[in-house]
């Protein structure tokens, strides 16, 4: 028992060395970017406006300007994955972007906007007016969890008539001018659902700088202090540890969830010497690797902190 004190004393101490030190280097409105983001076009049903076309390249260009111009890094799905996959290629499923989004390393994706367009022209039953009809729906996926982050809908705007006469390029224009202004009405309503998710969040929301330890003998909780604002697109990764005693185990998990910026952890497998954690936070990858260095070193804990995609494997080095 005294060597399981002394160790939540030591977890205490160090989460307050992190909040002091690591994240009082950048202040709150730069302690996280805002995310990456990838436009991409669904066109698998086939009666929705294919890749390539008029259309669909005025729509695409507005839902990336219109975010692009709310301060989200966005960037061109064929400039950074033509090193790896067919940039031509239509009638792609859902399946297919979220994997070549996972795919690109360089820069690393953090959430993918999905789009499709649906464009056709009615007559009325009783004149010969023809009307164009769009319809774009779009929504947005945590592309290292899968999580849903939002989706929005534009359909049943009454647009003007097309002229007397209108011919194939008369209506890809017509329908294409309309198009672009529906699709900036979708990524407004998309970009203020992802402003939403990034939005900081105090520090005792957040749940890492608020860590308590239990009480140590004949004295009071350890607490850290918190307050800093926390904001960031919420990330999971996985975090493996390998090589650990059981009480090395249980102390890099009061570690872990004392990080600033921790959200929740789930274990996933545990066994005598490693364990496996889904691990969730609005630290960006760069920080939470930082931390888990200093976290063995901490311990007194020889051994590597490893990383890749979403996965930290945290190895301990055995030493005689």
């Amino acid at each position: 028992m005294p060597l399981l004190r002394t160790a939540v004393f030591r977890t205490a101490a160090f989460a307050a060395i992190l909040s002091a030190g690591l994240s009082g280097l950048v202040t709150p409105a730069q302690a996280q970017a805002k995310p990456n983001i990838v436009v991409m076009g669904e066109d698998a049903d086939e009666d929705s406006v294919p890749r390539g076309n008029r259309i669909f390249q005025r729509v695409i260009t507005e839902l990336s300007e219109t975010m692009n111009l709310r301060g989200y890094n966005v960037y061109d799905e064929t400039a950074v994955a033509m090193g790896f996959t067919q940039p031509n290629r239509v009638r792609r499923r859902d399946a297919e972007l979220i994997e070549v989004a996972r795919a690109v390393q360089n820069p690393p994706v953090d959430v993918v906007a999905v789009f499709q367009v649906y464009a056709s022209a009615s007559k009325s039953a009783y004149s010969d007016i023809v009307r164009p009809e769009v319809r774009i729906p779009g929504r947005l996926l945590n592309v290292r969890t899968g999580q849903s982050l939002g989706a929005f809908e534009v359909a049943g705007v009454q647009l003007p008539p097309l002229p007397q006469g209108c011919d194939r390029e008369c209506l890809l224009e017509r329908v294409g001018a309309e198009a672009k202004t529906i699709a900036a009405d979708v990524a407004a309503a998309l970009t203020a659902k992802l402003d939403g998710v990034v939005a900081p969040r105090r520090g005792t929301d957040a749940g890492g700088p608020a860590f308590t330890a239990p009480p140590l003998a004949g004295g009071a909780p350890a607490a850290v202090p918190g307050g800093e604002a926390c904001g960031g697109l919420p990330t999971a990764y996985t975090v493996k540890l390998s090589g650990f005693s059981a009480q090395e185990v249980q102390a890099a998990e009061e570690y872990m969830a004392a990080f600033r910026c921790y959200e929740h952890h789930r274990p996933v497998r545990s066994g005598g010497a490693s364990a496996e954690y889904w691990y969730e936070t609005r630290s960006d990858s760069a920080r939470l690797g930082r931390n888990l260095r200093l976290m063995l070193e901490h311990m007194s804990a020889p051994g590597q902190v490893q990383f890749s995609g979403n996965t930290f494997v945290i190895s301990r080095v055995a030493t005689r």
